[in-house]
């Protein structure tokens, strides 16, 4: 592996944290709020204990092929044929996730920054420049999401700390109101969570790049924690913003008590284009590695030597699939159903099942 691929465990940290923390924040309270009131956050602490044990899976699954990429080395566990169908549903969920997350950030630019520049360009500028990372090598993305961990940490103290003053905190009671008959609403929630903690599946490519693999489960754990948090955070902020029934019908509650965030005597008045603006990084630290995912499966379907050159030929198709959608509401609804198909296989039963039977052969 060349030097200037290799990545610490502190940039993979880093990584998970950038690739989930993008759009699925945004919208994160309204759904949960929907699902299961002011004790939502139970959904964001389970989905964040949920995910744990099949990263210790990616985690093992990788010490067994060390130094591979998992979409290269799942060939030698079931066969080049099968194993590129598998890649085939990979490609197309994460062109499905590209598609998602640069329509709701072109949406969430256009209401609050943009108001007259045209959906379509918006798409097509975060893709045309989200492209440039994806195309360089491992070392590189892992470089820029170090850079990139401190504006998502720096975006939610300022948050907090800002909105603390005008929390009304009788808004989060009661809570622990659940009863038997809401497991299945919990089970639901899982279902949309589940999406808001995409990123942790990096271990899969990042592992062949890091130095001292042995700690990466460690950092893996410590950056599901600091999500779990975030979330957190997110949530109560605007229940106690907001109480609970103006978070139900807030598409975007973050946002939405953004615009209501005022500092007496600053010399900045709209503190929200400025949060939005650093916003935009954020999310381009999640497109970006995504689309260096999508250049590395097409790379292993094509049997080819380098991933870039595919990435600027994803963007077209990512661009139209991302207009298909009439509106917020089929973006969101179409999105729950490819990540409970797709992401659950690709991101919950392909690794495990690979994992299982590599151990079987191996033991054999």
């Amino acid at each position: 592996m060349e030097r200037k691929n290799r990545i610490s465990n502190g940039q993979l940290e880093a990584l998970i944290l950038t690739i989930a923390i993008g759009v699925g924040v945004l919208s994160l309270p309204n759904v949960l709020a929907n699902i299961l009131g002011n004790d939502g956050w139970i959904i964001i602490i389970v989905g964040g204990l949920v995910t744990l044990p099949f990263l210790y899976i990616m985690y093992k699954l990788n010490k067994m092929f060390t130094g591979e990429v998992y979409f290269e080395y799942g060939k030698k566990i079931v066969g080049t044929t099968l194993f590129d169908v598998f890649n085939i549903l990979y490609i197309i969920f994460y062109i499905f996730m590209l598609a998602f997350e640069v329509r709701v950030f072109a949406e969430v630019i256009k209401a609050f920054l943009l108001d007259r520049t045209p959906t379509e360009v918006i798409i097509i500028t975060m893709l045309l420049v989200s492209s440039y990372i994806a195309r360089k090598d491992f070392g590189a993305i892992g470089r820029m999401a170090i850079i990139l961990i401190f504006i998502v940490g720096t975006i939610m103290f300022i948050f907090t700390i800002l909105a603390l003053p005008t929390m009304d905190y009788t808004n989060i009671f009661p809570l622990f109101r659940i009863g038997l008959g809401d497991i299945k609403n919990i089970l639901k929630g899982l279902g949309y969570i589940s999406f808001s903690y995409v990123g942790f599946e990096i271990i899969l490519i990042a592992m062949a790049y890091i130095g001292k693999p042995k700690d990466s489960l460690r950092y893996s754990i410590k950056s599901i924690f600091y999500i779990t948090i975030i979330y957190l955070i997110a949530f109560f902020i605007s229940l106690a913003q907001l109480g609970v029934y103006d978070t139900k019908r807030q598409v975007w509650p973050m946002l939405s008590i953004m615009r209501e965030i005022q500092i007496p005597g600053f010399f900045i008045e709209n503190l929200d284009a400025l949060v939005m603006s650093a916003w935009v990084l954020v999310v381009f630290g999640t497109i970006g590695p995504i689309m260096y995912i999508s250049g590395i499966i097409l790379k292993s379907i094509f049997n080819t030597k380098r991933h870039d050159f595919f990435i600027l030929p994803l963007i077209p198709i990512v661009y139209i699939i991302s207009l298909i959608p009439q509106n917020l509401s089929q973006v969101y609804s179409q999105i729950d159903t490819i990540s409970k198909i797709l992401g659950t296989f690709t991101l919950f039963i392909c690794p495990t099942m690979l994992y299982i039977i590599a151990r079987l052969r191996k033991d054999g």
